[in-house]
């Protein structure tokens, strides 16, 4: 597996390679460390707008810490590495980082969220919501623990099965890893009620409704049987509610799940610019760690479409 960790000196960050070397891999990575230096804003002197004329003395010196740092992290770093590369670009942060992921081929990038309270995470914003949401390969967003003195753990995670072949994708995706017997992964399918409808509606939709939940069941338990063909430690939940990505939020904190995994095949262009989606909502108001599993075929092909 090729793998891009996002890294900068923010605490963030650190949590972010943290929790990427916590991850059981069962076969070594490659990884590419990046530091991406943003050069200063354009200003304006009132006669004419321009770069600040010492812009190339910081982006030299921003460029030498940005490397100090990246090498610093890459030596840090153990676990099941096969190979490290490090790249300081200069420009977007978030435009390099996805201009980085398609050239190097990665299948996973890996970087850390901005805060943890309500109104930071609704108001993201950041590069980590912009790459979350506009990259065509698998994204991990890690939020460090609260008491940043504790480390990372992966005890609990969260699958946000949705009934689509990504499903599938996600389970598989499991197979990277080599989680031990005592973490539980929870396969979670969240029906979403209709109680908009006038009650006649709904009484003539019951029986529809006792079909679809029936045939729900019967993938989440096709699904688990999978799962545990892979040795894993799997319990599973059919969740009626108003808001399929309120609910995931919810029942993430309930459990005390330390991941969620969710799919991206809601996340079509217009989705993302103007009505959000599943994903996105978790993204953004969970307070744990987020992996959004993506095929980058899928992902390229839809957005030429759109």
């Amino acid at each position: 597996m090729h793998v891009l960790l996002a890294n900068d000196s923010s605490s963030h960050s650190k949590a972010a390679a943290d929790y990427l070397m916590l991850l059981p891999f069962r076969k070594p990575i490659d990884l590419d460390v990046v530091s991406v230096v943003a050069p200063p804003m354009i200003i304006d002197s009132g006669t004419a707008i321009g770069m600040s004329p010492d812009v190339s003395v910081f982006i030299t010196e921003e460029c030498v810490a940005a490397r100090a740092l990246v090498e610093q992290t890459a030596e840090q770093l153990g676990g099941p590495v096969h190979s490290v590369h490090t790249h300081i670009p200069v420009g977007s942060p978030s435009h390099e980082l996805l201009a980085i992921a398609k050239h190097t081929n990665a299948d996973l990038v890996v970087l850390g969220a901005v805060g943890h309270s309500a109104l930071e995470r609704v108001l993201l914003g950041s590069v980590s919501d912009y790459v979350a949401t506009h990259g065509e390969t698998s994204t991990l967003v890690v939020r460090p623990r609260r008491d940043s003195s504790l480390r990372p753990e992966l005890n609990k995670i969260v699958i946000a099965l949705s009934g689509r072949p990504e499903d599938e994708r996600m389970i598989e995706w499991l197979r990277c890893l080599k989680l031990h017997s005592s973490v539980e992964v929870h396969l979670v399918r969240i029906l979403q009620l209709h109680t908009s409808y006038r009650q006649d509606i709904r009484e003539q939709a019951s029986e529809f409704w006792r079909s679809f939940t029936k045939h729900a069941e019967a993938q989440i338990l096709d699904l688990e049987t999978k799962a545990q063909a892979m040795g894993l430690n799997t319990e599973t939940h059919l969740v009626e509610a108003n808001h399929i990505g309120e609910a995931l939020v919810d029942y993430s904190e309930e459990h005390g799940c330390d991941l969620i995994i969710t799919g991206d095949s809601d996340s079509g262009l217009l989705t993302r610019l103007f009505l959000g989606s599943t994903s996105r909502y978790v993204l953004r108001h969970t307070r744990c760690s987020v992996l959004i599993v993506r095929c980058a075929s899928d992902r390229s092909a839809s957005s030429s479409e759109a």
